[in-house]
C-alpha cells in the first residue's frame, strides 16, 4: 500500500519548512513566488490530497451545513432540500440532510459551519436544548412570523395568513360563499392554516363555518390545541417502507365530503399532495372537478403537472424558501449583512379545478 504524501514530504524535497509549504498550498499569507510554484509543481507531481478534516480544523472551516430535516418523502420539504443544495452548492457549500429532525446532538459529533432547519417548531425546540449552550449559527424555514426563540434566530417566512387570506379572497372573486377547508391533522401548521381560516371564515358567515370542515383526523370536535404525534396516525408503508402519504388522507377527505349533509362549494386543501389525493378519489366518487366541486391547493409543487385537471394552487416555492434559507445562512457566516424576517414569495397558480360561479 502506498504510503500518503504530507505536508512534510513536500517540505523535504522543496527544501522549505513545512509551515512554507502551508501558506503555499492555503494561498495564504506570503510565499517567494519562486518557492510557490516549485511547491505546488510538487504538490501535483505526487498526487498530493489534503486530508479534508485536518484543513477544516486548521482553516476552522468546512464549507457543510447540516439540514434537520426529519422526512424528504413528502414533496414540499423534498423542493425544499433541493433548493438548499443547489444554491449551496453555486456558493461553494454543501448540505448534509439529517434525517432525525431532533437529533440535535449531531451538531456535536459532525464538522460543520451552520445548521437549518424546516420549520419554527424544530428550531424552537433546538434553541431550547443543544442550542442553549452550544454557539453554531443557524437559520430556519418558517411558517409563522410570530414565532419567538430562545435565541434570536433570522427566519425566512411564509406568512399563512396571507396565503390562507388569498386564498379566500380568489375563491370569492370566483362568486363562491361556502370555503371549506380539509385538514389532515391538528398540529404544527396545519392547524395554524386552520385558524387563519376560521378567522376569515367568521367574518364572512359567522358560525357557518363549523359546516364546512372537513377534518380527517376528528380532532376539532375535541379540541383546537394542536397535538405534538398525530401525523404518526397517517403512516403508510410499502415495501418495508415507512412515509406519510398526505394523497391518502387526501382520498379520505374526499369520502368526508360525500358523506357530509352541509356540501361547500369549493375547497381549500391544507396542502397539494392532499389536494391531489382528493381530486382522484372525488373523481372515484363520481364528483367533477370543477363542476361539481372547486378544489385549491397549497405548495405549488412540481407533481401539479401530473394531474389532470391540473390544480389551481397557492404557489409559496418550497424551493426558493430553501434557498433563501442558505443564502441568509451563508451570509451570516461569512460576516455579511443580513435580516432576522426574511419573506418568501408566494403567488396564486392558476389551474382548472375552480369554477367561476359568480357568472352562473
Amino acid at each position: 500500500m502506498e504510503k500518503n504524501v504530507t505536508r512534510k514530504d513536500i517540505a523535504i524535497e522543496a527544501g522549505v519548512s513545512v509551515s512554507v509549504v502551508s501558506r503555499a498550498l492555503n494561498n495564504s499569507g506570503y510565499v517567494d513566488n519562486e518557492k510557490k510554484k516549485r511547491i505546488l509543481e510538487i504538490a501535483n507531481r505526487v498526487g498530493y490530497m489534503p486530508n479534508p478534516v485536518a484543513m477544516a480544523l486548521q482553516q476552522k472551516k468546512t464549507y457543510q451545513l447540516l439540514f434537520f430535516c426529519g422526512d424528504l418523502t413528502g414533496t414540499y420539504y423534498n423542493q425544499m432540500y433541493h433548493g438548499m443544495a443547489r444554491e449551496a452548492e453555486k456558493k461553494g457549500y454543501h448540505v448534509l440532510a439529517i434525517m432525525n429532525e431532533r437529533d440535535f446532538e449531531m451538531v456535536k459529533k459532525t464538522l460543520a459551519d451552520g445548521a437549518l432547519f424546516p420549520t419554527e417548531s424544530v428550531a424552537q425546540a433546538y434553541a431550547e436544548s443543544i442550542g442553549k449552550n452550544y454557539y453554531l449559527p443557524t437559520v430556519t424555514a418558517s411558517f409563522d412570523p410570530s414565532a419567538v426563540f430562545a435565541k434570536p434566530m433570522p427566519a425566512v417566512i411564509i406568512d399563512n395568513r396571507k396565503v390562507i387570506n388569498t386564498a379566500i379572497d380568489y375563491l370569492r372573486k370566483k362568486g363562491h360563499r361556502k370555503i371549506g377547508m380539509a385538514l389532515p391533522f391538528n398540529e404544527g401548521y396545519a392547524n395554524l392554516r386552520y385558524r387563519y381560516w376560521k378567522e376569515r371564515m367568521m367574518l364572512e358567515i359567522g358560525k357557518e363555518y363549523k359546516k364546512y370542515i372537513l377534518d380527517v383526523q376528528g380532532d376539532l370536535d375535541k379540541t383546537e390545541t394542536p397535538k405534538n404525534s398525530s401525523q404518526q396516525d397517517f403512516s403508510c408503508e410499502a415495501e418495508g417502507f415507512v412515509y406519510l402519504d398526505l394523497f391518502f388522507i387526501g382520498r379520505r377527505a374526499a369520502r368526508m365530503y360525500q358523506e357530509s349533509a352541509h356540501k361547500p362549494t369549493a375547497i381549500i386543501c391544507f396542502n397539494d399532495d392532499m389536494a391531489f389525493g382528493m381530486m382522484e378519489e372525488l373523481k372515484t366518487l363520481g364528483f367533477r372537478v370543477p363542476e361539481d366541486v372547486s378544489v385549491i391547493g397549497i405548495d405549488g409543487l412540481f407533481t401539479r403537472e401530473r394531474y389532470e385537471p391540473k390544480l389551481t394552487t397557492i404557489a409559496i416555492y418550497p424551493e426558493r424558501q430553501g434557498a433563501e434559507c442558505v443564502d441568509v445562512l451563508i451570509d451570516v457566516l461569512e460576516g455579511n449583512k443580513y435580516k432576522y424576517m426574511n419573506y418568501s414569495p408566494f403567488e396564486i397558480l392558476e389551474g382548472e379545478t375552480v369554477k367561476n360561479v359568480a357568472s352562473v
